[in-house]
């Protein structure tokens, strides 16, 4: 879902506005504490941080890969939605330019 409207967004404030909302909503669900620290990482308000988070959450889903951790659903759900925020801010860098 969240994917979905970020690819819609008109431009990198609703990017950045999506994305602070779902890692607020990411932080305030993780009653057992199992959310790595790169995800709830806030505010996200740059393409250079939301491009440093991403990189980081894909080193942890490698290395979480291998085993049974509690975070990897999180990171598996997230990885795409900043994966789409990333493709959505260069398209909209395109545009500009």
């Amino acid at each position: 879902m969240y994917s979905n409207v970020i690819r819609e967004a008109r431009n990198e404030q609703e990017i950045y506005f999506l994305l602070n909302a779902y890692v607020e909503a990411v932080r305030f669900a993780d009653q057992l504490n199992v959310v790595p620290e790169p995800l709830k990482r806030r505010p996200l308000d740059g393409r250079r941080l939301v491009k440093e988070q991403y990189q980081k959450l894909l080193e942890l889903d490698r290395a979480s890969g291998s085993t049974n951790d509690s975070a990897c659903p999180v990171i598996k759900e997230a990885l795409p939605i900043f994966g789409a925020a990333l493709e959505r801010l260069e398209t909209l860098k395109e545009k500009q330019n």
